[in-house]
């Protein structure tokens, strides 16, 4: 799924896109570090242990035809309404809702179709080499765009965590801003591709070829339809957050 870095870029973008209706980016600007903060605030469970499917809500294999955000706003119903939070934690619960969406999308448009469906990958851990590889780039690219706003940064670093989530302590929170803030801080600091090799048991050198693969365009095997399916994938995700959004706060009602 997507990595920190890019649902921080996904986030901006849908906040500061036209079809969001002002009145909604109004609530959530006054607390923009806790909203971004709530963007990937979902994949905690890489320093916590828990399963991912208790702080994404939804299953990769499974078939459920609920959605994530709606799974967690019915599990936890007094983070439902973003009226009755303090306006902080509303903020974090609409970044949370936003990355939920974009991860459904990445899953549907590009994960499902592309790699754990296709057969075009010999074996499980091949498949699993490309897609991080691709994850990596595309995560470089968002780094990239991070690192030409730096209020991020003290954005971020402002967040104070108040029991946001009932699944997820303030300290775990807190951990989670500092270890994305000294990333952000430190390029030196940013671990991506080590990380994904370890979990994968290869070297990083051999992670890092797949990457200059994709980004030289020397895929072998090539994957036909790759680039257009995450041209739909960044529509489909803005459009679908967007909604997310309008829906939570009841835009329209």
């Amino acid at each position: 799924m997507p990595t920190p870095f890019q649902h921080l870029v996904y986030a901006h973008e849908v906040l500061d896109h036209a079809l969001l209706p002002e009145q909604i980016r109004q609530r959530i600007y006054p607390s923009l570090g806790a909203y971004l903060l709530g963007s990937t605030a979902v994949d905690v469970q890489s320093i916590t242990g828990q399963p991912r499917s208790a702080t994404h809500f939804y299953h990769i294999h499974g078939e459920s035809t609920a959605r994530a955000g709606e799974t967690l706003l019915t599990t936890h119903p007094h983070l439902a309404d973003p009226e009755r939070l303090p306006p902080a934690h509303a903020a974090f619960i609409s970044g949370y809702l936003v990355h939920l969406a974009g991860d459904e999308c990445w899953l549907r448009d590009v994960f499902r179709p592309f790699y754990m469906e296709s057969t075009l990958w010999p074996d499980r851990l091949t498949r699993n080499i490309h897609h991080n590889a691709l994850r990596v780039l595309v995560d470089r690219q968002a780094e990239a765009t991070l690192r030409t706003c730096p209020a991020v940064i003290p954005l971020l670093c402002a967040v104070q965590p108040d029991q946001w989530l009932p699944f997820v302590d303030n300290e775990a929170l807190c951990r989670w801003r500092d270890g994305l803030v000294a990333q952000l801080a430190d390029p030196a600091a940013v671990q991506t591709v080590q990380v994904f090799a370890e979990r994968m048991g290869v070297s990083p050198a051999h992670l890092e070829a797949a990457i200059r693969a994709i980004a030289e365009d020397t895929y072998t095997p090539p994957v036909p339809g790759l680039r257009a399916a995450i041209t739909a994938f960044e529509s489909h995700s803005l459009a679908e957050s967007i909604e997310t959004l309008k829906k939570y706060w009841r835009w329209g009602d």
